[in-house]
């Protein structure tokens, strides 16, 4: 029988205390996320100081008991890479993940589509993408191609779509349909701006 793909995040203790029985996908997330095996983070930023270490510093002591690392340094590096609010979290992911590897460990992300970031943490042998189907979409951190895909509602309802490389910045972007700035020459915009790092 074919693993699955949520199992990687779960030590063995986690993974045989699950209740799978008569539980959707959905209500697997939910157990998850509610036990703090997953971590549901927002791509404005984490909702408190340390949110994201924190968690991956609990989730690696689960696997490896002396996996106790300083997270102070990825913080630091991510908050002067970080050009916009969007680019604080895979920023901050990349110098975490470069410190859990040390430890044998590292981040993977679950993508449902949407903008948050579901993330937990395996141990670096571990399989998970072979084992991914439609639901459990998990790739390891790191594996994104490097590319951002923003996305815009324009208020005449038509959904503008840019991909450019980690880094590069819009400027002077009108809507495809109705020609209403986008984005202005300084890249700003009055618009929710929608980032998937891809």
């Amino acid at each position: 029988m074919k693993t699955a793909a949520f199992s990687y995040v779960l030590s063995v203790s986690e993974q045989q205390n699950l209740p799978t029985e008569g539980f959707s996908n959905e209500d697997t997330l939910n157990y998850l996320l509610d036990r703090q095996f997953l971590l549901q983070i927002d791509w404005k930023g984490e909702s408190y100081l340390n949110e994201i270490g924190s968690f991956l510093q609990q989730r690696a002591i689960t696997f490896k008991t002396e996996a106790t690392f300083d997270f102070t340094a990825a913080y630091k590096m991510a908050n002067d890479q970080a050009v916009t609010p969007g680019d604080f979290i895979p920023a901050l992911l990349k110098a975490l993940n470069h410190e859990l590897k040390n430890k044998g460990l590292e981040i993977v992300q679950l993508d449902l589509s949407n903008d948050s970031y579901y993330i937990g943490v395996m141990e670096k042998s571990k399989q998970i993408k072979k084992a991914s189907d439609e639901f459990w979409r998990f790739k390891p951190w790191g594996s994104q191609t490097g590319e951002v895909l923003y996305t815009v509602y324009c208020s005449c309802g038509s959904m503008n779509v840019w991909q450019l490389k980690m880094g590069e910045s819009l400027s002077d972007d009108s809507c495809q349909e109705c020609g209403t700035v986008i984005f202005d020459s300084e890249g700003n915009s009055i618009f929710k701006v929608s980032k998937d790092y891809i």
